[in-house]
């Protein structure tokens, strides 16, 4: 579904963390954004991003470490997206108008909290300061970006949209992982909604922030899917990318994924690990796989595990069979000679 025409005051599409920042999400207006820009000074760019710096040592550090990788960030992002490139867009202020055109404008916001911009297409990013994960919140926002420009589905404001611009900034910076599992793990502490074939939760709900970006894990690690094909099928609700990809309905993904995770309950959460991604995890009776492909070679293009064949167990049953008559003949033998009598 398009995003809507800009309004006078967009809302703020937020990359956030409990604990984290310090103005109000509702704080984060284009009025202020207007005035964050206006103090700031570029610190170099690429040929598809300009970063600035709110002339800070934390805001200098983190300009520093988004140049560094911010081509490369734009070129893997944009390959996740099947190459597309992004629509011509509008000069704004962000005042008044959001900015859509490119380049890529990176600021610095040392009260965000995280990241923010106004509006999937919107092209000024701004970012909390913090120069370890500062790449990875760049990243964040330009999937949101990617996700306009494609328009298959990913609603950068709801669970899914937000949830694929989580994992995929976690691909470029796993300095972000961490922060992602207490998410997860307050999804699961909170009774485990189903924001799998439920996409009206916003990008601002933190129980749908912890159970999207595990979905999307369990696609990619569990059902062997890469990112480029689970972002280019897109879909309006995670269950729909879900069938999209394996033909099976979405509530049958949702109950697998929760099974699995089930057998990582310890009684006080989940056993996660530091990446934030549990998956492969074996179900009842099976081996864990760690295989990744196109979903075809671990599902059996179902979505879900393949059953055996049952080769194994036909050719056990020869293998025993051979073995009695091996013991048949040498007995007879043995009788023939006298050695053994029947």
């Amino acid at each position: 579904m398009p995003e809507a025409p800009f309004e006078s005051s967009p809302r703020a599409h937020v990359l956030s963390f409990p604990g984290r920042g310090v103005v109000g999400l509702d704080q984060l207006t284009l009025t202020r954004s207007g005035t964050v820009f206006n103090g700031q000074t570029e610190v170099g760019h690429t040929a598809d991003v300009v970063v600035f710096t709110d002339n800070t040592p934390a805001g200098d550090a983190s300009a520093q470490a988004v140049l560094q990788t911010a081509e490369a960030d734009y070129q893997a992002t944009r390959q996740w997206f099947g190459g597309i490139s992004l629509p011509q867009g509008q000069q704004g202020d962000d005042q008044t108008t959001a900015r859509t055109a490119t380049p890529v404008q990176v600021l610095m916001d040392s009260q965000a909290g995280g990241a923010y911009h106004f509006g999937c297409s919107a092209t000024d990013i701004y970012i909390e300061p913090t120069a370890q994960i500062a790449s990875g919140f760049m990243v964040a926002e330009l999937v949101e970006i990617f996700e306009a420009a494609i328009n298959n589905g990913w609603q950068c404001g709801q669970t899914n949209g937000e949830a694929l611009s989580r994992v995929l900034a976690t691909e470029r910076n796993n300095g972000l992982a961490q922060l992602q599992v207490q998410t997860a793990q307050s999804w699961w502490a909170n009774g485990r909604q189903d924001f799998v074939t439920d996409n009206s939760a916003t990008d601002q709900d933190e129980n749908s922030n912890g159970c999207g970006p595990l979905f999307l894990y369990y696609l990619h690690s569990q059902l062997g899917f890469d990112w480029t094909r689970i972002t280019t099928t897109g879909g309006a609700t995670l269950g729909d990318t879900y069938q999209r990809l394996t033909g099976n309905a979405p509530a049958q993904g949702f109950q697998d994924f929760l099974d699995r995770l089930a057998t990582l309950d310890n009684g006080s959460g989940l056993q996660l690990p530091a990446s934030g991604n549990p998956f492969p995890i074996a179900g009842a009776g099976q081996a864990s796989s760690s295989g990744v492909g196109d979903g075809s070679a671990s599902s059996g293009g179902s979505g879900l595990p393949a059953k055996s064949s049952g080769s194994g167990g036909f050719a056990g049953a020869i293998a025993t069979l051979g073995i009695v008559i091996v013991v048949v003949i040498v007995l007879i033998v043995l009788n023939a000679m006298g050695i053994v009598q029947f």
